[in-house]
């Protein structure tokens, strides 16, 4: 994968540039947590300040509230509202629309992301965590800038330097990650081995391509749609940036088995999709995942908590949700998402020649 030089982008000629090429910009926020709700507002108020109000840089920021398991959503929406975001749901309020009757615990940040794509306009979409503290808006700028500085971007992700709230240099499943890529993945997708940080939630996708992309459900979300991306696009049409210091809560050490094992699931099926497209090329990545436990016989099983833990059973959010763009209530948007890109597109160009 190749890797820009955060010097080199103009983070100044945004705005021309988005206009000459006809990119609309929707920043995506999927929320969820009492962490979140200390760092949400701070961020999204700083990103609005910045790449809104002082410049024209995007168009919308959309977040989704994704209930935590007591379903307590910790005033995500209002916190979200009232620093200024464009629009803020809770998540079960979307899902049923695009992806049918589910649960929106189930489908957590997996099925977050598909509504904040479900609703947003934008012909790029940038997705974002939520819960940083010490928060950069050039965040934002940098991934912006590397969509809209080159045509043929298509798919941007990002790099940070992680630091704990001690300082000390952090991470957690990603340096586990590379070494399933490696081993299973490398040999179908070779730009996997070289990307910095695989799972980073700050990442930015052609709409048209996430709309296309099976994904899937719990904690394999960012694996599946960056692997299934790169495998879409040539590799001169995706790029990875170094973005600012990331500083991030982490997650309890014993939370991290959950994460592994859906994520180990997801690499399991891309590598037999992959393997079996080779002589099947109209299979799909849903239907193998549908075939998981025939597939792989004894590894969809729930895991036991250690002691200490809570006593209840874990059982790994397994299963791809289809692409977007086969929803029919997708489908039925597209006019409103087309009106929506031009009269931003007319908007920005008034802004543009009234400040020229």
């Amino acid at each position: 994968m190749q890797t820009l030089d955060p010097t080199t982008l103009d983070l100044d000629a945004i705005e021309e540039d988005r206009l000459a090429k006809g990119i609309t910009l929707s920043l995506l926020i999927p929320a969820r947590g009492p962490e979140s709700a200390n760092t949400l507002g701070n961020m999204i108020a700083g990103i609005r300040d910045r790449w809104i109000r002082d410049r024209h840089v995007l168009d919308e920021i959309g977040v989704v509230v994704d209930p935590t398991s007591d379903g307590d959503e910790h005033g995500l929406v209002e916190i979200a509202e009232e620093a200024g975001a464009s629009w803020a749901v809770r998540g079960e309020s979307v899902l049923p629309r695009h992806a049918g009757p589910e649960s929106a615990a189930f489908g957590g940040k997996a099925g977050a992301m598909r509504s904040l794509a479900y609703l947003a306009f934008g012909s790029r979409l940038i997705f974002h965590d939520s819960d940083l503290e010490n928060y950069d808006p050039a965040t934002v700028g940098r991934l912006a800038a590397a969509l809209t500085t080159d045509e043929g971007l298509m798919f941007v992700n990002g790099a940070s330097p992680r630091l704990t709230g001690s300082g000390q240099p952090g991470g957690r499943t990603t340096e586990m990650l590379r070494s399933l890529y490696a081993k299973q993945l490398s040999g179908y997708v070779p730009a996997i081995t070289s990307t910095v940080q695989p799972l980073i939630g700050e990442f930015a996708l052609d709409a048209d391509v996430f709309a296309a992309l099976a994904f899937s459900r719990g904690y394999g979300v960012e694996t599946s749609v960056k692997v299934l991306a790169m495998d879409m696009l040539a590799p001169e049409e995706y790029a990875q940036v170094e973005l600012p210091i990331k500083y991030q809560v982490g997650q309890h050490y014993l939370d991290l088995v959950k994460q592994f094992h859906e994520i180990s699931f997801t690499v399991d099926v891309l590598e037999a999709f992959f393997q079996r497209r080779r002589t099947d090329p109209l299979t799909t990545v849903c239907e193998i995942a549908d075939d998981y436990g025939l597939l792989f016989p004894g590894r969809q099983h729930a895991l036991r908590r250690p002691p200490g833990y809570d006593q209840v059973d874990f059982l790994p959010r397994l299963g791809f949700y289809p692409p977007l763009a086969t929803s029919p209530a997708y489908q039925a948007r597209m006019p409103e998402i087309a009106t929506a890109r031009h009269a931003a597109l007319d908007g920005l160009g008034r802004q543009m020649r009234t400040s020229a």
